[in-house]
């Protein structure tokens, strides 16, 4: 089983990073100014740090181009020489790693033709065929990708997440994405990146976890919204109700808990009798993530205080 090990590295982003990923599915939730696409570059081995050690299985992959081989990444720009057509790009690329990849792009890349000519793709076609290419890969020792699921065909999202999980089981699989609902989706253990340093960790992506102590919301939508908004005015776990009438069968409901306001959602509409149609926990954005953290580290700071002024 595949070890990789992060031991104080530094870049121009990423501030004295540490981290240990085995077998499974690792999510960095950050946007690139936190440094997401640097830990994917360096994992991939195409720069090494200032400082600091990143190994996998004891070896430097930016020192070794055989251990490159081994490693399946999706990088943030893939801007790779344009010659030829793609058919003739993924032979090479197949016969460079020692596998067919032409299954894999007709599988991830459905509407992309092999006879399209290299230049002719755009950014986000070439980080398409980039993301097939590294799925494609048999037995990778280490799977870097960087935004995954936004890199994906509309119609392949479902396929790169089972083949996600199948590579996850036998090798370390780092993902990279600023987006929470693409974090929920991926699973697995979740960290957060913010400003180059692994602020906090969590089992998953939900509200409770990355943004604790801050509203929860869920979006409903009902056949009689009028009749659920009248049960749930005696709820004590509904904290506020937000009625839209735009949107005359949608309400926004908040409150504190994101599974006790879930089951009070339920019983309301059993009493009222009122048939739902979707019941949805809002996504916090990146942003509420941050303020989160900068929350959590407040409150330690001032219990850190309080149990110095007690002590002294």
């Amino acid at each position: 089983m595949s070890q990789l090990e992060l031991v104080r590295v530094s870049s121009p982003r990423l501030r004295n990073l540490s981290g240990s990923f085995g077998p499974g599915v690792h999510v960095l939730l950050g946007a690139e100014l936190d440094g997401t696409s640097e830990v994917i570059e360096l994992c991939a081995g195409v720069r090494l740090p200032r400082r600091g050690s990143l190994k996998l299985d004891g070896e430097t992959p930016g020192s070794s181009p055989q251990l490159r081989l081994r490693i399946a990444s999706l990088l943030a720009d893939e801007s790779w020489p344009a010659q030829g057509d793609v058919q003739h790009w993924i032979g090479q690329l197949g016969a460079l790693h020692g596998f067919d990849a032409r299954a894999a792009t007709q599988r991830f890349c459905p509407a992309l033709g092999l006879e399209r000519q290299l230049e002719t793709l755009s950014g986000s076609q070439r980080r398409e065929l980039a993301l097939a290419m590294a799925l494609a890969q048999p037995e990778p020792q280490l799977v870097a990708l960087h935004e995954p699921l936004a890199a994906a065909a509309a119609t392949a999202g479902a396929l790169v997440l089972d083949r996600i999980q199948e590579l996850a089981e036998r090798a370390p699989v780092l993902l990279a994405t600023r987006s929470v609902e693409d974090a929920r989706r991926l699973g697995g253990q979740l960290q957060v990146l913010e400003r180059g340093i692994l602020v906090r960790e969590s089992r998953h992506a939900w509200p409770s976890a990355i943004t604790p102590g801050l509203r929860v919301e869920l979006s409903v939508e009902c056949d009689a919204p009028r009749r659920l908004l009248a049960e749930l005015s005696a709820s004590p776990e509904v904290e506020r109700v937000h009625f839209d009438v735009h949107q005359p069968g949608r309400l926004q409901i908040s409150g504190s808990d994101l599974e006790r306001l879930s089951l009070s959602v339920c019983r309301a509409a059993l009493a009222a009798r009122v048939e739902l149609r979707l019941l949805r926990a809002a996504t916090p954005d990146l942003a509420a993530v941050h303020g989160a953290s900068a929350g959590l580290a407040q409150a330690a700071y001032r219990a850190a205080q309080s149990v110095r002024r007690g002590g002294a």
